[in-house]
């Protein structure tokens, strides 16, 4: 771990907060100077994982780049909970097109940054995993394969939870949702399917590749901040946990999915959700 991970008896909770460590050693979201890029009035459901992940690592990013940043965002939840016409909650200098060209648009807007001679401004594209493993997939390739200065982040909640949780891409096997088998003998999502694009972005050979989870902030923290270390094309992954998925659980089940990151923390500990990190080495 490239950082010293925090006990819980330094702490007294796992809460964000953590104000009995030194100031040095406290989150992002421990500091009052926090930029809240996705602020309170969403619409988002109690709970969601993805409104979590999206701040922090947002307010890291922003932190890092001392508030010069840009965010691209595709059509999915994060965009339709935020950004209720003519209502939004970012906070940051943000746009959106369509499901699935946000890398496009966003190395547009890096190529626009470049030609102006503006390096100090960073571009954040993000989506969630429909809009990025499947529709959007062409686009991403295409960004990486550019090479183009754009950090891709993937809220990956393993479904296309907005339009009624149906299978996507990075739905893992055997998880049920709305379009997969319900009964016999192979019930769930089937094995063999999906697309891994950690290493599909690996194999483009970006500048830094990730993956984390909204259950260890400081893990996400520091990848989200260590990727602006570096130019060209990024990606990182985050895995969720949403409240939707949890509704399709049997009901003795679902009582005890309900404390989110709590049982996100232990599957991360028991090595059921590994998260990485690397640096490809790019060819000459």
């Amino acid at each position: 771990m490239p950082y010293q991970r925090i006990k819980f008896y330094q702490t007294g909770s796992f809460a964000a907060g953590n104000r009995l460590l030194r100031e040095e050693q406290r989150s992002v979201q421990a500091g009052t100077q926090r930029s809240n890029t996705l602020t309170c009035g969403h619409r988002a459901c109690q709970g969601c994982g993805e409104a979590l992940g999206a701040r922090y690592a947002l307010d890291a990013v922003m932190r890092v780049t001392k508030g010069k940043m840009i965010a691209v965002n595709a059509t999915g939840c994060l965009e339709v909970f935020s950004t209720p016409f003519p209502e939004t909650s970012w906070q940051i200098p943000w746009l959106h097109s369509l499901f699935g060209n946000a890398p496009a648009v966003a190395s547009g807007v890096a190529a626009a940054l470049k030609a102006q001679g503006r390096t100090d401004i960073r571009v954040v594209a993000q989506g969630g995993d429909g809009g990025t493993v499947d529709i959007g997939m062409a686009c991403l390739s295409g960004m990486f394969e550019r090479d183009d200065d754009v950090l891709y982040i993937c809220y990956d909640n393993q479904a296309y939870i907005n339009t009624g949780v149906q299978r996507s891409g990075a739905t893992p096997p055997a998880a049920r949702t709305a379009t997969t088998q319900a009964v016999g003998p192979e019930p769930g999502n089937r094995f063999g399917q999906g697309k891994n694009v950690p290493l599909i972005a690996m194999a483009h050979e970006v500048g830094y590749m990730a993956t984390a989870t909204v259950a260890d902030l400081r893990d996400l923290e520091y990848k989200a901040t260590r990727a602006m270390d570096f130019r060209g094309a990024r990606y990182l992954r985050e895995l969720l946990r949403l409240r939707q998925l949890l509704q399709r659980l049997p009901r003795q089940l679902h009582r005890q999915a309900r404390r989110r990151p709590v049982r996100d923390r232990l599957r991360l500990l028991q090595g059921l959700r590994p998260v990485r990190h690397g640096m490809p080495q790019r060819r000459h």
